[in-house]
This record gives structure tokens, sequence and C-alpha cells, in this order.
């Protein structure tokens, strides 16, 4: 499939992706087989929904499965940025606590840059 290699090829490496077929609602119209969809997604290595945006039928739950797996590839540089801004944090209560941030009003930037 050319949309599938073409994600391969230039997406970012972390890209999370998921197979979805939509108007789950309407039988009658349905373009692909619900097996070809798993089979395809199997292939890919892609969760596979059926959804209907209609009856609002796996849409939460498609959604949340890619926000879970864009958070799963992300989760060491997401611990390295909470590290980081507790540091941040912990230095800033530490100068408030020794007075070095103490202004006067209308001098917000001046003595440090909290």
């Amino acid at each position: 499939m050319k949309w599938a290699s073409d994600v391969d090829e230039y997406a970012p490496d972390k890209v999370q992706k998921i197979l979805v077929g939509n108007k789950s609602d309407e039988e009658d119209r349905r373009q692909v087989a619900t097996e070809q969809g798993v089979k395809l997604a199997k292939a890919y290595g892609m969760d596979f929904f059926e959804t209907s945006a209609f009856t609002n039928h796996n849409i939460t739950e498609t959604f949340t499965r890619l926000a879970e797996q864009v958070l799963a590839a992300n989760k060491k540089d997401l611990d390295l940025l909470r590290m980081s801004l507790n540091d941040e944090l912990n230095l800033t209560a530490l100068e408030e606590e020794e007075g070095l941030c103490d202004r006067a009003p209308g001098d917000q930037h001046k003595g440090c840059w909290c």
C-alpha cells in the first residue's frame, strides 16, 4: 500500500499509526470487510478500529488508544522534560526562600528570571 509506505518513509520515527475503518453503521456501503482491515493492520503493525462518526461508535476508544501509543512512544522524552521542570521549580522555590526574588512593585524582571 502506497500510503503506508509513505508514512514509513516520510513520517518521524516515533509516529504512531492506527488503521480506522469508518461508517461501521452502514453495512450496505462497506468498502472493506472487517477481516481485510484486521489483516492489513496486522501486516503493517497497527491497531485496527471500526468506527462510526454518525453513531459515535469507537470514536473515543480510537483516539484514546492513539494517545496511549503517542505517550508510550515519547515516554523517555516526557520523563526528561518532567525532571527538567521539577529542577526549575525547585530552584525557583529555593531562590524565593533565600529572598533572591524579592523585587519592588514594577521591577518584574530585575534581580532574577523568576
